[in-house]
């Protein structure tokens, strides 16, 4: 343990040095290549803002892979195919940050990207073939694995990438899903796993400082929503598939059927943002995937609470649901957990509306 604290201390240093160095540049870079994007209406910001940032995750990403793979604590050869997915999934949303490809032609580059990742030999945790009796559910075709676990990447990274629109909320909540995830993963053992989200959130709580400034604000854009969601999908699915994982049996009993509804309540908010909005453009006769104003952190901004109150808000009640689900799970099957889980989620949609309504 003390051997992991030391390379933990070292690499996050690092980590905040190197991310330091990045985003101090990209600003000069930015300023002089105009890479900004202009707000609208819709927007909850006015005037410029730099955008595109998060493309340094992906580059911190890479520069840790050269500098550690040669520690033997970490195996980055065996997530290769993961880490080379996550950088193109952020070259993608840094030409979409600038060029605003079409949302069709997004998917499906991000559908072959995912595709490539999933369908791998070496990774038999990234693709759900059994769910494990959840809702009765076991083992499933392969093709139908294969379609379910793209279609989880792209749920994910889609919500993620929705969250994008005020200061720190991004930030904040994409830090406190990855200190979770790093807990987990180090309760477990998966250091690789723990490494990666330790340098996830060492590099957003560095842009948090640009994110903030009135003078060098930064957005990380698609580049850096695309990334973080990428991640998380894939902590995600690697989550429901971790059946062996005996982390919590000190204090409670972890059905495996119910690891779905423990990961997916981990995003909770997000993924109840996701489907209140299609919901609501869908009811009006629009697109989907329009853009407007009627995302749950808009909401309260436009009632007046400051993106930093909104983003601890949300977050707040993100890991309230979750924390009742955890705290629940033991005492239910599958079936039932998941008509508490959409139950709380009920609640909150209403919730959402009567404050939107006021």
């Amino acid at each position: 343990m003390n051997e992991y604290f030391i390379y933990g201390l070292i690499i996050l240093l690092f980590t905040l040095f190197l991310s330091s160095f990045l985003f101090k540049r990209y600003i000069i870079v930015a300023k002089k290549y105009n890479l900004y994007k202009g707000y609208n209406d819709r927007s909850s910001h006015s005037g410029q803002v730099y955008t595109g940032s998060g493309i340094l995750l992906a580059f911190v990403l890479l520069v840790a892979d050269i500098v550690l793979d040669t520690i033997s604590i970490f195996d980055f050869n065996s997530i290769s195919i993961v880490i080379t997915s996550s950088v193109l999934v952020a070259i993608l949303g840094f030409y979409d940050d600038f060029m605003e490809i079409s949302a069709f032609h997004k998917y499906i580059i991000l559908t072959f990207i995912i595709g490539m990742n999933i369908n791998t030999a070496t990774l038999n945790d990234n693709i759900i073939i059994n769910l494990h009796g959840f809702l009765g559910i076991n083992e499933i075709p392969y093709w139908l694995g294969l379609t379910f676990t793209g279609f989880v990447y792209l749920a994910v990274i889609n919500a993620i990438n929705l969250m994008d629109g005020i200061d720190t909320y991004l930030a904040i909540f994409c830090s406190l899903v990855c200190a979770l995830f790093g807990l987990i993963h180090i309760n477990g053992g998966d250091t690789t796993y723990a490494l990666i989200c330790l340098l996830i959130i060492a590099s957003l709580s560095v842009f948090l400082r640009y994110n903030l400034s009135k003078t060098k604000k930064l957005f990380v854009g698609d580049a850096g929503s695309l990334f973080l969601g990428f991640w998380i999908a894939y902590f995600l699915v690697v989550r429901i598939n971790d059946i062996e994982y005996d982390g919590y049996d000190d204090f409670f009993t972890t059905k495996v059927e119910n690891l779905p509804v423990l990961s997916v309540a981990i995003i909770n908010i997000p993924v109840l943002d996701t489907l209140r909005v299609m919901l609501v453009r869908v009811l009006k006769r629009k697109s989907p995937f329009a853009a407007d104003r009627n995302h749950i952190h808009h909401i309260f901004i436009d009632k007046g609470f400051s993106h930093v109150k909104t983003s601890l808000l949300l977050c707040m009640i993100n890991f309230l649901n979750l924390a009742i689900i955890f705290f629940l799970e033991p005492f239910f099957n599958s079936v039932v957990l998941t008509l508490i889980y959409i139950g709380i989620n009920l609640f909150w949609f209403l919730i959402f509306e009567i404050i939107k309504r006021k």
